[in-house]
């Protein structure tokens, strides 16, 4: 029998396979092995019952292999998100690209969380120049392990009949996230990055500053750019259209980019001829490329040597900081973000907010005093 205690339970477990269909939990027993081993008798009828209907229903088991391949062609390829195939990939290999999906345990999946978790990022040189690393965060851990191996099983039971008996129990697996506050760069740190920058460089962060584009939308090209209209359209987060309007200075940092490249917006002169070290693709010094998503993430290697300790997405803080502190309208800031819901907007700048309660409280207190003393004096004068 395969009725069995767990130094952590005080109950008896059970833990069979009918079909290659796995069965385990708890029979909330304590007592004798033999009423334990009754109970998973009946577990087992149960079982084969569910599996015959399984098999008459034609719904074959579906390994992981398979069930990633066909998440990736039907869904994820389309999402803007490049390292989603390679996460994919490493899902895959971690925990077997054979095992079935509802033989996907939980010792399993924690077992991936684990080995995610030792893996680390590049951080910037130290004063001699040799490379330093950091551990990823747990938000990195979370997006790339759980969420994307629950958002495939969850496609595969709800649209390809796929069987999944027992769902891991994802939230006892789920990292605490440390919330990183809100970053906004300030005039001066600016005025630094534009000493630090290329100008080509410089003039995509300034862009992303004044529109607060997510960086995947940052990277225009032509057809996106209405200078009649005075706006650009891009597809947001979540596949959702949007017309951004172009301020003064927005309009003129495009317009000054006009005949560099016939298809980008932002683009670079290589400084050197170099192969791409992401793609292979061989650089030409003194011609121009379009700038990259990942281009992007390698120039802010010079915000760190500057000493700037910000990241990209922080230009898109300070695009709401800024606006919502000048107009003090939340609806405004939220339509510049393209927030689908202002209760996100208020969550994210609410210290900026906090400011101008802060002023408000400061105001509503001289008034009082003001008035204290008008009266005082009326008093006095009486």
């Amino acid at each position: 029998m395969s009725v069995y205690r767990h130094k952590n339970s005080p109950y008896w477990q059970f833990d069979f396979q009918i079909d290659g269909y796995r069965f385990s939990g708890s029979t909330q027993l304590t007592g004798s092995k033999r009423d334990a081993q009754a109970f998973e008798d009946g577990q087992k009828a149960d079982a084969r019952e569910l599996v015959a209907n399984i098999t008459a229903a034609g719904s074959a088991p579906l390994n992981l292999k398979r069930a990633c391949d066909r998440w990736w062609s039907e869904h994820g390829r389309h999402l803007n998100d490049p390292d989603l195939e390679a996460r994919l990939d490493w899902i895959t290999n971690q925990i077997g690209p054979q095992t079935p999906l509802h033989a996907i345990t939980d010792d399993m999946v924690a077992t991936m969380v684990e080995a995610r978790r030792l893996d680390v990022r590049r951080s910037g040189r130290d004063s001699g120049g040799k490379q330093l690393y950091r551990p990823i965060t747990a938000r990195t851990v979370n997006k790339t392990t759980l969420s994307l191996l629950r958002r495939v099983m969850h496609r595969a039971r709800d649209n390809w009949n796929a069987t999944i008996l027992r769902e891991p129990k994802w939230k006892k697996h789920w990292l605490k996230e440390t919330k990183r506050p809100i970053r906004e760069i300030t005039l001066g740190e600016e005025a630094i990055l534009d000493s630090a920058e290329d100008a080509d460089f410089a003039a995509l962060r300034r862009f992303g500053i004044i529109t607060g584009l997510r960086r995947r939308n940052l990277l225009l090209t032509w057809p996106q750019v209405d200078f009649e209209a005075a706006e650009v359209r891009v597809i947001t987060k979540g596949g959702v259209p949007r017309v951004v309007p172009l301020s003064k200075e927005a309009y003129a940092i495009l317009w000054a980019r006009r005949g560099h490249h016939e298809t980008n917006v932002f683009t670079f002169v290589a400084q050197r001829t170099r192969p791409c070290p992401k793609t292979g693709k061989k650089f030409i010094r003194g011609q121009r490329y379009p700038i990259t998503y990942y281009g992007l993430g390698s120039n802010k290697r010079k915000w760190a040597k500057a000493g700037v300790d910000a990241r990209i997405h922080d230009m898109r803080h300070t695009t709401g900081s800024r606006t919502l502190r000048k107009t003090g309208n939340l609806k405004v800031t939220q339509e510049l973000l393209g927030h689908s819901d202002i209760a996100i907007t208020a969550k994210f700048y609410a210290n900026v907010m906090i400011e101008d309660v802060r002023a408000a409280m400061e105001m509503t207190s001289a008034a009082q005093t003001s008035d204290s003393a008008v009266k005082k004096t009326t008093k006095i004068l009486e």
